[in-house]
């Protein structure tokens, strides 16, 4: 290769390298601001009852229109609003032989008559009833329930319930000669923050 093109082609290369390494050590003017300790929580959604998780009634040999009430306070400790529901979460047999009734109020006083009294009840005014049909009728989801306090639940929340079960009287001949039983069932508060 002659040598005015081999010293043309190492200017080239010298230059072209010179050209890539300039732009590596280019300055500029530069400024930063910086946010520090940044961090996110959730919020809690939390709800207990009196009871202890207990049932809230166990009736046995129970008579045409007998009736058995039993109360529960329900607390919402949660940091976040919550609506609340309340249903029943499993099956029940011969629904239909049997009256529930639930009513929200207060003055429940758990200290000096604990669970299951109903001393101190006192229905709210009006809106206490939340239900009042056939054990079977009661709603078993979260989406039917009937609204447990009429409004956003807040932390430090507590709202009283009464429940009253009846043995539905039937008068026809030759029907209880055999004990009619509910079943074991459930009954849930549910607390949804949406």
């Amino acid at each position: 290769m002659p040598r005015t093109r081999k010293l043309l082609l190492t200017t080239l290369v010298v230059g072209a390298t010179s050209a890539v390494a300039g732009l590596g050590v280019f300055a500029a003017f530069t400024a930063q601001t910086t946010n520090t300790g940044n961090q996110i929580a959730s919020g809690t959604v939390a709800i207990g009852q009196n009871s202890g998780g207990v049932a809230i009634y166990n009736v046995t040999n129970g008579g045409p229109g007998q009736t058995t009430q039993r109360c529960i306070r329900v607390t919402y400790t949660g940091t976040l609003p919550a609506t609340v529901k309340l249903f029943r979460s499993n099956t029940v047999t011969q629904g239909t032989a049997f009256n529930l009734q639930v009513e929200r109020g207060s003055g429940l006083n758990p200290t000096t008559n604990p669970y299951p009294s109903c001393t101190g009840f006192t229905p709210d005014s009006p809106g206490g009833s939340l239900y009042n049909g056939t054990l079977i009728g009661f709603p078993t989801s979260y989406l039917a329930g009937p609204d447990a306090k009429g409004a956003a639940w807040a932390q430090g929340d507590t709202v009283d319930y009464r429940f009253t079960i009846t043995v539905i009287d039937d008068p026809t001949p030759n029907t209880h000669d055999t004990v009619i039983q509910s079943g074991s069932h459930a009954f849930t508060w549910e607390a949804r923050n949406n």
